[in-house]
Formats: C-alpha cells, sequence, structure tokens
C-alpha cells in the first residue's frame, strides 16, 4: 500500500462495478480549484507510482471497464510520460490523455466516475478486527470528572469530558487517547456495518483524519485534523456533531 506524503490525502473511485467494502485508498494532492460540480467530484494531482497502483487495481478489476497506462513521450532522453485513461460502457468509450505537471497527473471525474477524498486502503475483515479488538466494556468505563456520551442515534456511549458550554444545544466532549482510537475504530466499523453516512478515520502519528462521508466529494472539501490538545485529549466532532450525554 502507498502511503500518503506530507501534503497529500487519500482519494477513491466511485463508479459502478465496485465492492464499497473494499475500496482501495490512492495517496494524492487535491487541487484548491476543483470542477464546480460535485458530481465530478475532488480534483487530484497524482504521482506516477500511485497512477501505477492504479493500474494494477484496474487490472484486477475488470469489471470497472476502465483502463490506465502511462506511455513515454519525446525523444529527448528524459523518459518523461503521458497518461491515458479509458472508460468504456456497452456503446460507447472514452480517452482521457494527460501530461504531468511539475511531475504530477491532474486526474478528476466524468459523468460515469468519480473521485472522492477517502481513507488508506483496508478492507471489511481488517476494520471489524480493530474494532472487536478495541471496543470492550472494560475499555470504556469512565475516568473521574468524565461522563459517557454517545451521538444522535447511535447504539453505543464513549467517556469524556466536557467543554463547560454546549455547542447548539449538543454536547462537546474531549477524549482520552485510548478512548479516542475506541471511537474512530467504532466510526469506521459504524460507516461499514450501520450507515455509510458516518465518518471513516485513520491516523497520521498522534493525529485523526476524519472524512466527512457526505461530504467526501464536494468542493473544496478537506478532512479534519483532529490533534490533542494540551491536555492530550481530542475534540472529535468538536462543535458540529450532535454528542448527547448517554
Amino acid at each position: 500500500m502507498l502511503h500518503a506524503l506530507p501534503g497529500e490525502h487519500y482519494v477513491e473511485f466511485v463508479t459502478e462495478g465496485i465492492n464499497p467494502d473494499d475500496l482501495p485508498g490512492f495517496p494524492a494532492r487535491i487541487d484548491d480549484t476543483p470542477l464546480r460540480s460535485s458530481r465530478f467530484g475532488a480534483r487530484a494531482r497524482l504521482r506516477a507510482e500511485t497512477l501505477l497502483a492504479m493500474q494494477r487495481w484496474m487490472l484486477d478489476n475488470p469489471a470497472l471497464g476502465m483502463q490506465l497506462q502511462l506511455y513515454l513521450w519525446g525523444n529527448d532522453g528524459s523518459n518523461r510520460q503521458f497518461l491515458t485513461l479509458r472508460t468504456r460502457g456497452p456503446r460507447w468509450e472514452r480517452t482521457l490523455k494527460l501530461w504531468p505537471d511539475d511531475g504530477l497527473y491532474e486526474l478528476h471525474g466524468d459523468t460515469t466516475w468519480f473521485l472522492q477524498l477517502s481513507v488508506p486502503t483496508t478492507t471489511a475483515a481488517v476494520i471489524k478486527s480493530i474494532h472487536r479488538k478495541l471496543h470492550k466494556p472494560s475499555h470504556l468505563r469512565p475516568a473521574p470528572g468524565e461522563v459517557l456520551v454517545t451521538l444522535a442515534n447511535s447504539p453505543v456511549a464513549f467517556p469524556a469530558i466536557l467543554d463547560d458550554e454546549p455547542w447548539n444545544q449538543a454536547a462537546v466532549p474531549y477524549f482520552r487517547p485510548e478512548i479516542a482510537k475506541i471511537v474512530s475504530a467504532w466510526l469506521n466499523y459504524a460507516h461499514l456495518t450501520l450507515d455509510d453516512a458516518y465518518s471513516r478515520t485513520y491516523w497520521e502519528g498522534d493525529t485523526l483524519i476524519v472524512v466527512e462521508s457526505n461530504a467526501a466529494a464536494l468542493e473544496g472539501y478537506r478532512p479534519d485534523h483532529v490533534e490533542p490538545g494540551a491536555d492530550g485529549r481530542y475534540a472529535i466532532g468538536w462543535r458540529g456533531w450532535v454528542w448527547e450525554i448517554a
């Protein structure tokens, strides 16, 4: 699996013929001026090695009807490459040809597929395994000063301390690092098994990256980077999600 470099996020393809439970995430820079229509998703700039990983994935999933190939061009010995992406349907075929800019290839969707912000490559089995390992009653006992909070209409509760002032009548919780990891794992599990409107998450060192599912393909969207506060606690969904005291 390729890992994101500084300044990169992860993107995934959205199109027919993909198993939504096992989508690969590909590292990419996200253009700050994406297309006006969100149906075309994020406009991503990708490294050549990322495109090769995409190519292998497309070859392993011929039902996608997509082919990606890098070709050498020019005769100056510089080994510069251009990219072609072919998509086909029962009665049509389209070919997109792209040249690199600063070594990166800009890619965006069309009416049959698009890219959206995502998480690193994982599988349904891994998500369920991490959730089973972390989500245990013994791990969720409140420490002194903590109360149990839950997201509206969700079946589980997590210990946290609360901000003195609620936001829009909702609680504002702060989680210990070990609880933040459980919340992160549960969100991925809930996205997979309960409702794909739940956010997905991943960790970059001590920073929790939260990808809002209902915004992942929207213009200008960037994932939330939740860093620990001075006390080491994480404000997940701070002043945005509807947390309630359980």
